[in-house]
């Protein structure tokens, strides 16, 4: 299946720069890229699943409440 799609011109143009460095086509560089964005994306997802908030207040709790040391201050 083949969609189109309109992206800025300076956007393409730097995408197939891009391309043409891989030496491949400009839709196959955009389609990777995508495909990586789209896995990133739902990893990242799965990982805020097993989030847990109490948790989260429970571990910042165990910090202690005190002045950082002088070379971690910036």
């Amino acid at each position: 299946m083949s969609k189109s799609i309109a992206v800025p011109e300076d956007l393409y143009n730097k995408a197939a720069e891009l391309a043409a460095r891989d030496h491949v086509s400009v839709e196959e560089f955009v389609a990777a890229l995508l495909a990586s964005r789209l896995a990133s994306r739902e990893y990242i997802e799965t990982r805020a699943q097993l989030f847990s908030r109490e948790e989260f207040e429970r571990a910042l709790k165990e910090i202690p409440d005190v002045e950082p040391a002088p070379h971690d201050r910036q």
